[in-house]
């Protein structure tokens, strides 16, 4: 038996997955390590026995993996100006756009990752040879997923209680491995100055699946493009509804325009409004905290998590394109940009609003369908609302008509009566019996802001701005 143990220093995994490049890849496929290993051959001028030793690892069996449970993903998306301008060729700042770039992170429930040959058995002078190597591998994914690798004795070593996939044909996990012939084909990739192919695939199934399963609930929605507001006047949360549907004007105009938008992007189906998750948009408030005061500091374009890819790319492209949200000539306009790495205001972070949590609080009121009949409630209305946003039963449920609807408010939220709605409003505390990841938006206003919740920690929502 042998083992190769891996640790995250950072205790983040920043790695894409080959078949979709904007989601994050785990548990780490063998073809990535052993990818590592023979570039630290390469960059540390090597010894002939680690190549020797790394022929003999690339003829074993696949290993299996125990791994931690993946934690939360984050795709981070960045937009940076293409080299040249695609009408006129120009290199001027100016007139090149901007393409949007995503680079997937997650932390794992545990940093720590078993590589298990567990019918292999290298010699004496192959395990002293893999030994040495290992131990000058810095990285395993993105330069930035620092990681500490060592060869290990089974016997020395207690896995973790994550999950434990290993091959099998009928697995529903498809990871790549190394196979005989793998080192000849990545040195020529590298000699040619191309990169190389995937490798073998093999079929992982999990040995605990029960164990793996999530125990996040996902809604409707699952990513969130948070535009910053650089110039012009403040509106209060209440201007949320007026916000929204200006922005949505900007979006499709970018878009393509609605007639020729598939109905996740334009949100109608022909002539009606689609049933199915389509795009939504939110105003983003000042709210919480020591310091909430409700004022709006950008704006929020949402996508369902069913997005194709080409929808996804027309919808980050359109959000990279909009840089002034007109509201009339009176109001003026905005102008606005990608709130990418480094913004420091806590409003327009996407962890602020996606993070995952048991209890939700609403900032703008829920709008409900209805105004509760004889023999129902709000609180089986509010129930109904949870379910159509694709989110599990909530454990408790509290409103009212004030943010201060349960014994932790959150500051700088209006009151329902200061939104002028036209339908049956109230603002809600729910509690799942399990976390939940965002965004969560609920109630029948949910596509343009209304009912955009926040997740709660400890007995208050602790840092505004």
């Amino acid at each position: 038996m042998f083992a190769i143990e891996v640790e995250y220093l950072l205790g983040r995994v920043y790695a894409a997955e080959f078949r979709d490049n904007t989601a994050p890849e785990w548990p780490p496929h063998p073809a990535r390590l052993f990818s590592a290993l023979v570039a630290a051959h390469h960059d540390t001028e090597g010894t002939p026995q680690e190549r020797e030793a790394l022929m003999w690892l690339e003829q074993q069996a696949p290993p299996e993996i125990s791994a931690g449970r993946e934690g939360q993903s984050n795709r981070v998306v960045t937009f940076v100006p293409t080299n040249y301008a695609a009408k006129s060729g120009s290199t001027h700042p100016e007139q090149r756009t901007k393409q949007p770039r995503s680079f997937p992170v997650q932390s794992p429930a545990s940093p720590t990752v078993h590589f298990v040959w567990r019918d292999s058995e290298p010699t004496a002078q192959h395990r002293e040879a893999l030994r040495g190597l290992v131990s000058r591998v810095a990285a395993l994914g993105r330069a930035s997923s620092l990681v500490r690798v060592r060869a290990v004795d089974m016997d020395s070593v207690r896995l973790g209680d994550g999950p434990h996939f290993v091959p099998d044909d009928d697995g529903n996990l498809v990871l790549a491995v190394a196979r005989s012939g793998r080192m000849d084909e990545l040195e020529r990739s590298f000699a040619a100055g191309r990169r190389p192919q995937q490798g073998v695939q093999v079929r992982y199934a999990n040995r605990d699946d029960a164990a793996a399963t999530s125990v996040l609930g996902l809604a409707h929605f699952g990513e969130m493009i948070v535009l910053r507001r650089v110039t012009g006047i403040g509106f209060p949360i209440e201007s949320t509804h007026f916000l929204t549907r200006n922005l949505r004007r900007a979006f499709l105009s970018q878009a393509g325009g609605g007639d020729i938008l598939s109905p996740v992007l334009s949100g109608h189906d022909g002539e009606n409004p689609t049933a199915e998750p389509h795009v939504a948009f939110a105003a983003l408030p000042n709210v919480g905290g020591g310091f909430g005061d409700g004022r709006l500091m950008g704006l929020g374009v949402i996508l369902p998590r069913s997005i194709s890819k080409a929808d996804r790319r027309i919808a980050l492209r359109a959000c990279a394109s909009i840089e002034t949200i007109n509201f009339g000539e009176q109001l003026g306009s905005w102008t606005v940009e990608i709130a990418n790495f480094g913004i420091v205001q806590r409003t327009l972070k996407q962890d602020t609003w996606m993070n995952p949590a048991k209890k939700w609080a609403s900032v703008t009121p829920i709008l409900l369908d209805r105004f509760p009949k004889k023999g129902d409630s709000t609180e089986e209305l509010l129930i109904t609302a949870c379910v159509r946003a694709g989110l599990p039963l909530p454990v408790r449920c509290s409103y009212g008509t004030h943010a201060q609807a349960s014994p932790s408010a959150v500051r700088g939220v209006a009151p329902v009566f200061a939104f002028k709605a036209d339908r049956w409003a109230v603002h809600a505390r729910i509690e799942f019996d399990s976390p939940v990841k965002g965004p969560v938006l609920l109630g029948a206003g949910r596509f343009f802001g209304m009912g955009l919740m926040k997740p709660l920690f400890g007995a208050d929502d602790a840092g505004a701005e």
